[in-house]
């Protein structure tokens, strides 16, 4: 089993500037990949016109935050949903299986 860790900057560092900042959690980043693979599951009405949540869920969690409420997360949403859109899920798709075989290339090459 290969698996890159994607906290990891080598592999953090290839993915979207909102991934990097950990204000990623049904932000842009995840809302993209599910408007690339399953359009159908979004709720558009919704998402659209969400406001910018701009806190790091992964620094919320390293401090020891066990709810979304303690991390300022009221809406279980963090990062920018309303910027997601069906291209930039498209590219980090791509981008995700780029690493997944690059990861195993490493692992069957060491």
């Amino acid at each position: 089993v290969v698996f890159p860790d994607m906290t990891r900057r080598k592999w953090a560092g290839r993915l979207t500037a909102e991934f990097q900042s950990g204000a990623c959690h049904a932000g842009q980043y995840e809302s993209s990949i599910v408007m690339a693979a399953e359009p159908e599951s979004v709720r558009e009405e919704q998402r659209e016109g969400l406001p910018e949540v701009p806190v790091s869920l992964s620094d919320a969690i390293r401090d020891g935050k066990t709810s979304f409420s303690e991390a300022g997360i009221e809406q279980a949403y963090c990062g920018n949903p309303d910027g997601a859109s069906q291209e930039e899920g498209h590219r980090t798709v791509a981008t995700l299986g780029g690493l997944l075989v690059e990861a195993f290339l490493e692992e069957v090459t060491e």
